[in-house]
């Protein structure tokens, strides 16, 4: 059976390859297609369109969204959207505010708890796109501040955490409908990770198109369940 890969970042957000290599790690996997799906970014896209269709590799233009409903964060993927449409980019740009804006409160919260992270340091670890706390909590670990990436967002990053900073208030209606605007097919991403199943049903009527089923985060028993619903 073909395997596809519809969830990946690159350099231009959290994660560590640039787009070229994305796509040419997916061939050395035996992979038929990927989707780049960098948060709050396409700026990626281009140069992966290219690179796969180089190698042969059917890349899938994608953006992941997100924002907090009560103590819980909702994710959202965005695929084919029109990646150049003026607006959809404008509303990009609105998003990528709000982070840096948070990333800053962040780290002021870090600094108070005394572990000094410093805005340059983490912009190092992301020279070409937006910061996330992927990048922040691999500096908490260069600095000994806590073992693990996993230690810092359980101890300190993730929502209900002593440095957690919400982030812009956005319902999921309002990213679905953004998304919707862009032509893009709204996904519900990881949703084992946000435990929201109550969400799902308003967030259908709002035109969310379907579920990520298949995440690293979710075991056989997860994957069965999202498969019923």
């Amino acid at each position: 059976m073909p395997r596809i890969d519809l969830h990946i970042h690159t350099i231009f957000s959290d994660g560590t390859y640039t787009p070229e290599e994305a796509v040419f790690q997916a061939k050395k996997l035996g992979l038929v297609a990927i989707s780049i799906t960098d948060h709050d970014s396409v700026a990626g896209l281009g140069s992966a369109l290219v690179a796969g269709k180089s190698l042969g590799i059917e890349i899938v233009p994608g953006v992941e969204m997100s924002t907090d409903v009560g103590k819980d964060e909702i994710h959202i993927l965005g695929y084919f959207p029109n990646w150049k449409k003026e607006d959809f980019l404008r509303q990009l740009e609105k998003f990528q505010a709000a982070r840096a804006n948070r990333n800053q409160k962040l780290l002021k919260k870090l600094d108070d708890l005394g572990m000094r992270v410093d805005y340059r340091e983490v912009r190092k670890l992301a020279p070409h796109g937006v910061i996330s706390r992927l990048h922040i909590a691999r500096l908490m670990v260069e600095k000994g501040y806590v073992r693990s990436i996993r230690d810092a967002f359980e101890q300190w990053l993730n929502p209900g955490k002593p440095a957690y900073v919400r982030k812009m208030k956005v319902p999921p209606s309002k990213i679905i409908e953004l998304l919707l605007k862009a032509e893009a097919i709204p996904v519900l991403a990881h949703p084992f990770l946000s435990r929201r199943d109550d969400l799902i049903a308003d967030l259908v009527k709002a035109g969310l198109k379907g579920i990520e089923v298949y995440h690293g985060a979710h075991n056989p028993q997860v994957v069965a369940h999202y498969q019923r619903i």
